[in-house]
């Protein structure tokens, strides 16, 4: 159940202190809707910034209810801006999934790390790549400081995922930013997008192998290089 300062409103329940105090009483957390003044109340009398209550941190909650004032008064608190939750991840992942432009520059500003791989297995970057939708999104994170050369869990760079999908756009953002990859011969931006859709008809099994074949080669000369 969620703590009662995630959730609150100033509707006919008497005071903000009276309706936390009251849902909190009878259980019944839904009667309150995101209080600045309950938020601000609890905490001051010593509730954990950072309670997990089965579904995150309250800063998730605000986060994913895109709740910026909440969200604003929580990290001003001190709450984690890095907790990650097994079901979604980082708040700045559910800010982003809700499309909360204003809590993903609180979180970043208050200190979440824009790269921080996610129980997803990926980045919030690689969240945006291949959705059309997320494009302006994308180019606020690179702008933040995200990396393009992280991979997913399964090896693949958002510049790939914005090929196969063919979001030219995001291609042309991201193509001046990632490092070449080996198993791409013609390493331009026609050369990623012809060369995504040819994989893309291959096996998935097929597909992984020959990727970690080429990272291998790639690390192992990069090896080499630092021995000599």
């Amino acid at each position: 159940m969620a703590p009662p300062f995630v959730y609150a409103r100033s509707s006919g329940d008497g005071t903000a202190h009276d309706a936390a105090l009251r849902a909190a009483f009878y259980g019944d957390l839904r009667r309150l809707r995101g209080s600045c003044k309950v938020t601000e109340f609890l905490l001051s009398k010593g509730v954990p910034v950072d309670i997990h209550y089965g579904y995150g941190t309250p800063l998730h909650l605000a986060a994913t209810n895109e709740q910026d004032k909440i969200v604003k008064i929580l990290l001003e608190h001190h709450a984690d801006a890095n907790t990650s939750v097994t079901s979604l991840g980082s708040a700045l992942m559910g800010a982003l999934l809700c499309r909360s432009l204003k809590c993903m520059k609180l979180l970043i500003k208050g200190g979440a790390d824009v790269n921080r791989m996610t129980s997803l297995l990926m980045t919030p970057l690689v969240f945006t790549a291949g959705r059309k939708d997320y494009t302006n999104f994308m180019q606020f994170l690179l702008k933040a400081g995200a990396d393009p050369n992280i991979p997913d869990g399964f090896g693949r760079l958002p510049i790939e995922h914005a090929a196969r999908r063919d979001c030219m756009e995001q291609v042309e953002m991201l193509f001046p930013l990632t490092s070449a990859i080996p198993s791409i011969p013609n390493w331009s931006i026609d050369g990623i997008i012809s060369y995504e859709k040819f994989e893309s008809a291959k096996p998935l099994d097929q597909r992984h192998l020959e990727r970690a074949k080429a990272i291998f080669k790639s690390q192992a000369d990069y090896a080499f290089r630092l021995k000599d």
